[in-house]
């Protein structure tokens, strides 16, 4: 595993190394030592598989407020997604930075994020499974979000979305709420 440090942020790109043969690859994709020596406190508790049908759907924006934030590991174990995070830490110096970047299969790659940062993906294809480990549990009463398409943010999502749950296209702009 190689780490990438994604600007300013505490984020990671993570370079994964695929061993390959006649019979076909393997891959490590976790392991607590590396983590730990990458200066990284994290300890999955929770695994999350979310499975997009339709190319150009969107997932998020999302995030799990305080006092349980959530910091996740995200890859992409089928298909190819645009990911983004935002940092949303009201302190931060990184504070609504955004980062993107390509996820999938062929790309060996998957990405940290810290807590306090908001989550989302487009699908690039049909049929895309994104494989989740997350440092705390969920929390159904602190889970949040804010609009993809929100003016604050200025997310530029590479193909017209196609499908957004209802949940989604529901949230409201971080203006209306005086997050920003």
């Amino acid at each position: 595993m190689r780490f990438v440090q994604l600007g300013r942020s505490d984020a990671r790109l993570i370079e994964l190394t695929v061993r390959a043969d006649e019979r076909g690859s393997f891959t490590r994709t976790w392991c607590a030592k590396t983590f730990a020596d990458e200066g990284i406190d994290f300890q999955p508790v929770q695994g999350n598989s979310s499975v997009t049908r339709i190319s150009g759907s969107v997932r998020g924006m999302h995030f799990q407020r305080a006092p349980k934030p959530d910091a996740k590991i995200v890859r992409c174990s089928a298909g190819l997604i645009h990911d983004v995070i935002v940092d949303i830490r009201p302190n931060s110096p990184t504070r609504g930075e955004i980062y993107a970047c390509e996820l999938g299969p062929t790309t060996a790659r998957m990405l940290y994020i810290p807590a306090g940062f908001a989550h989302g993906f487009q699908a690039l294809t049909d049929d895309v499974t994104v494989e989740y480990l997350m440092g705390i549990e969920y929390v159904e009463d602190l889970s949040d979000g804010f609009r993809h398409d929100d003016p604050m943010i200025g997310i530029k999502w590479p193909q017209p979305v196609t499908v957004l749950s209802a949940k989604d296209a529901a949230w409201p702009l971080l203006a209306e709420r005086g997050l920003w």
